[in-house]
């Protein structure tokens, strides 16, 4: 039970030095709140404004639980009717408030029925912090020497790599005089105080786990909550390739296996970017890009805890072959298979973004759909014949198919992108990919 002393008057200097604390809460007894209701927090609980929400607030004392100051106030708004003779009707409410050590509400609620407040109540806790009312409003004095406890209310990044680094804003209240940012039982002390609401801090090196964030300064330490906690998430690992090679163009389906691969946000093929989806926290698989040339190259993931080492097990080697025909640098390859009167098969093309598996296609005029992790997208189909601008072989005839998307998921695609591929047919009606765009995807 926090010990109070009830006061029975206010200075005049008190009262006249009312204000609202813009600079470092530095302890004095000029130190001085009016405590009050957001307009919005007013209009939660009342439910009307009309022409703005005129407020009444009472102190009534100290929480014995956290010491914040408590009490009650009186919201009333009055809304005109309309047309000739219309009538005034004005909605009130009451509602009980606690505020903290710098006026900020902690927790409101709608009461049912009128509150008894004293308009002269005055009180003083263990700290000299000085709570009255006076003329309808409430005024909190802060005692000499006092600092408030901060009050942590939001960060801005909740995880990051187990090396530290990230950048993370921290909101609230009562940071103004902070020294120290906590991350679990390491402190940060390298701070950038923006006002008495906001620290930005740099996250330091900790073992992979979720810890609380708080906030200390000569008022104390904020309370650690799980709501704001920054999880460090351990680097990926690559342990094995499957296949670990391919053909030149590209197309290749490689499931990558490791460690700590859930979070991935790009997988490359040494410079270059591949599109991937997740199967599971110890596997991905990924479509290998176009390399244009033989090579030897290393795969790489890179995921929320940093990037994966380079290790003989990563190693994905580029050999001739690979799609039919010659695609531009800017196009993925595909392999395609079926005939022209039935149904043709799209079974490897690179996705937009991670999620593409596979394709079918109802040939010329059809429809072409793609699945994507249980969603599907569909495009519809022209055939235009084209001859001339591929590779095919003599006695096929080559066909230009294109088209645009009808429907789709988003982030997987959208209405309006293209779907165009250059393919040969042979006369027994086998079909070849000699060039495309990916599908427009």
């Amino acid at each position: 039970m926090m010990v109070r002393k009830v006061v029975t008057g206010v200075s005049a200097l008190a009262i006249t030095l009312i204000g609202v604390f813009a600079s470092a809460p530095v302890a004095s007894a000029a130190t001085t709140f009016q405590l009050n209701l957001p307009q919005s927090t007013a209009f939660s609980l009342l439910g009307y404004s009309c022409g703005g929400i005129q407020e009444k607030s009472y102190v009534t004392g100290f929480d014995p639980t956290s010491g914040n100051p408590v009490g009650d106030v009186y919201m009333s708004t009055t809304c005109n009717g309309s047309g000739r003779g219309g009538h005034s009707t004005t909605h009130t409410v009451w509602g009980s408030v606690v505020w903290d050590f710098t006026a900020t509400v902690v927790s409101d609620a709608l009461l049912s029925s009128a509150p008894t407040v004293d308009p002269t109540f005055s009180a003083t806790d263990a700290n000299g912090n000085q709570i009255y009312n006076n003329s309808n409003s409430a005024y909190l004095v802060y005692g000499p020497g006092f600092a408030p406890t901060p009050r942590v209310t939001g960060i801005s990044a909740t995880e990051g790599p187990t090396s530290g680094g990230t950048s993370v804003t921290i909101s609230g209240t009562g940071f103004t005089l902070a020294t120290a940012v906590n991350f679990g039982s390491t402190a940060v002390t390298a701070l950038t105080i923006s006002g008495d609401t906001s620290i930005t801090v740099s996250s330091p090196p900790e073992d992979a786990a979720t810890v609380p964030v708080t906030v200390t300064s000569p008022g104390g330490t904020s309370s650690p909550t799980s709501n704001f906690s920054f999880t460090y998430v351990a680097p990926p690992t690559v342990t094995g390739l499957s296949p670990n090679n391919g053909g030149i163009n590209g197309g290749t389906d490689v499931t990558i296996t490791g460690a700590n691969l859930s979070t991935a946000t790009a997988v490359q093929f040494g410079d270059s970017p591949a599109g991937f989806w997740v199967n599971s926290d110890t596997s991905l698989t990924a479509i290998s890009p176009g390399e244009g040339n033989p090579d030897t190259v290393g795969v790489r993931v890179v995921t929320v805890g940093g990037t994966s080492p380079d290790t003989p097990a990563d190693v994905f080697t580029y050999a001739n072959g690979g799609c039919t025909g010659v695609c531009v640098s800017s196009v993925q390859c595909a392999k395609v298979t079926g005939n022209a009167t039935g149904t043709m098969a799209i079974s490897k093309c690179k996705p937009k973004a991670a999620g593409y598996k596979s394709a079918t296609a109802t040939a010329f005029g059809g429809t072409l759909t793609w699945k994507t992790s249980g969603r599907t997208t569909v495009a519809s189909l022209d055939d235009t014949s084209s001859p001339g601008q591929g590779a095919c072989p003599a006695g096929d005839t080559e066909e230009d198919i294109s088209g645009s998307v009808s429907g789709g998921t988003a982030p997987y695609t959208s209405v309006g992108d293209t779907v165009a591929a250059h393919i040969c047919v042979a006369v027994s009606g086998k079909l070849s990919l000699v060039k495309g765009t990916t599908f427009g995807l």
